[in-house]
């Protein structure tokens, strides 16, 4: 059975005034809630101006009393010294004295009102929301919340209360769990924003709370529902934990995870359900409950302000007042975002900028030269060692060279923030090959405030890798996610020429004596026809 909070006290124990004066007093009970109510009789007696002990106690009018003082016998709750409490009653005025003699909020004023609840008749008096001076005639009552709650609400704990106490004002006795998803970024911070590079792992985190009514509860159902986008698949490595204080104890049994494996594409639901949370050892109301998993960001990575999106939202149990699994209600979703970005690289001429050069050959480095990217279709995809050079050549492994096209351009989409190092392995025809590495950092700023994760603002930073260099900063798009930067080549040397005369003279003198001959060849010719 649901345990159940008790706000008054149990001061109709004081059932054997039987002396008292018969008039049936009424209390007047106000609503302080948005949530509606029904008001079950569970015993109806007479009681003196301005006093709360019941005399002549009997069933109540909201109640099965056969069936409901069957249940107290039968409910182990009730099981003290090896005795059922309840046991030699018969009436409702011996079970109101056995009552009695337990305090306000006390396991069995609680089990008391759960029990009751269960073998409610269909007589009650509403209250509705926010209501105001709605009389009760003499007795000892349960007030059950008969709202609707929506996402994010539950239903209030089942009241008992005594008619005059003075005026009865119903008070929100619950609270609704809550559920934060936040991920990690490479400087091991939790946010609700992140970046990292195609193939990462991303870790993520889930984190639940519960209601102040826990105790109120037979049964917790508690499920986390996250939501992958396509761009992030789930790696089957799913670790659960429940918090109290700052000690964290690692569960290993008591849920089920769906999918159980690895997932074998992006996107996707993955659920972490514990069907009865009450079975779970060291949970209470103030206990948190933690997830923590991993998504590897593939290659459709989203680039840009849009980011990769993951989002979680809560199912758990809330009505306290019904046996079973009872109903569930979801808190509002909680969306965390995993940026990416893309390097645009332009090859131009030294001295003409608006001269793009291709077939321009580089390598991308990470931050201490030890790793080269691979590259495929613009798109990054690992890092991969740098192989030692050979008689002072490094041979690089396939997949790392970018090359500039006809628009003198390469790009890397899908990288981190961060500092890496453009290395000119080959130049264009004509061309000298740059001496020095190019610096080129990548700086976002992201908002990682609760519900308002984003990009804010993204910058690239460029200089050549020597002593002394200076730097050029400029801003990249936010929208698009892209920074761009020019890569310089100048030119090779015009080489000037000495000694000669050149190849004119030569014509001009070889085209004199061809002349001279055919001058020559003419006179003979004359001559001979003289003599």
């Amino acid at each position: 059975m649901k345990q159940v909070k008790k706000l008054a006290g149990i001061l109709l124990a004081l059932i054997l005034v039987f002396t008292m004066t018969a008039t049936a007093f009424a209390a007047t009970v106000s609503n302080g809630t948005d949530h509606s109510y029904a008001a079950y009789q569970i015993f109806s007696g007479t009681q003196a101006e301005n006093a709360a002990p019941l005399g002549d106690v009997e069933w109540g009018s909201g109640i099965d009393g056969a069936a409901f003082l069957a249940a107290l016998k039968g409910d182990s709750r009730f099981v003290k010294d090896s005795a059922n409490i309840f046991a030699a009653c018969t009436t409702a005025a011996e079970v109101a004295e056995v009552l009695g003699g337990y305090g306000d909020k006390s396991d069995v004023a609680k089990a008391f009102a759960n029990v009751a609840a269960q073998h409610l008749t269909t007589t009650s008096v509403a209250i509705a929301a926010d209501a105001a001076n709605v009389e009760l005639p003499a007795g000892y009552y349960l007030l059950v919340d008969t709202s609707n709650p929506g996402e994010g609400d539950a239903y209030n704990s089942a009241l008992l209360q005594v008619t005059n106490r003075g005026d009865i004002t119903i008070e929100k006795k619950y609270s609704v769990p809550t559920v934060d998803k936040s991920v990690k970024d490479t400087d091991d911070q939790w946010g609700e924003s992140a970046d990292w590079e195609i193939g990462s792992d991303v870790p993520f985190q889930l984190v639940g709370t519960l209601p102040d009514n826990y105790d109120d509860y037979e049964t917790y159902k508690y499920v986390f529902h996250d939501t992958l986008q396509n761009t992030l698949q789930y790696n089957g490595d799913v670790k659960v934990y429940v918090q109290n204080g700052e000690t964290r104890t690692e569960i290993t049994t008591g849920f089920t995870v769906d999918p159980a494996v690895a997932a074998t594409a992006g996107g996707g639901n993955l659920t972490v359900s514990f069907a009865n949370l009450k079975t779970v050892a060291g949970v209470s109301a103030d206990s948190k409950i933690v997830v923590e998993f991993t998504a590897e960001l593939l290659s459709n990575a989203v680039i840009g302000k849009d980011g990769n999106k993951n989002e979680v939202y809560l199912e758990y149990s809330n009505n306290p007042n019904v046996t079973g699994e009872g109903t569930t209600g979801n808190t509002p979703s909680d969306e965390v975002l995993v940026f990416a970005y893309e390097l645009d690289v332009t090859k131009v001429d030294g001295q003409n900028p608006d001269q793009k050069l291709a077939n321009a050959q580089f390598v991308l480095l990470n931050s201490d030269k030890t790793k080269v990217a691979t590259v495929a279709s613009g798109k990054f995809v690992e890092w991969v060692a740098v192989p030692a050079a050979v008689d002072g050549k490094i041979t690089w492994p396939e997949g790392t060279t970018l090359t500039s096209g006809t628009d003198g351009k390469f790009v890397i989409s899908g990288l981190d923030a961060g500092t890496y190092y453009l290395r000119e392995t080959a130049a264009p025809a004509g061309y000298n090959l740059l001496k020095n590495d190019i610096q080129v950092t990548i700086t976002a700023t992201l908002d990682k405030s609760e519900d308002h994760p984003a990009l804010t603002a993204l910058k690239i930073s460029v200089k050549e890798d020597k002593e002394g260099a200076d730097a050029s900063e400029s801003d990249g798009s936010v929208d698009t996610g892209i920074v761009s930067t020019n890569v310089e080549n100048n030119s090779g040397t015009q080489l000037p020429e000495t000694g000669g005369i050149g190849t004119t003279v030569f014509y001009i003198l070889g085209s004199v004596l061809v002349l001279a001959a055919v001058v020559l060849l003419v006179t003979r010719k004359r001559m001979s026809r003289k003599d």
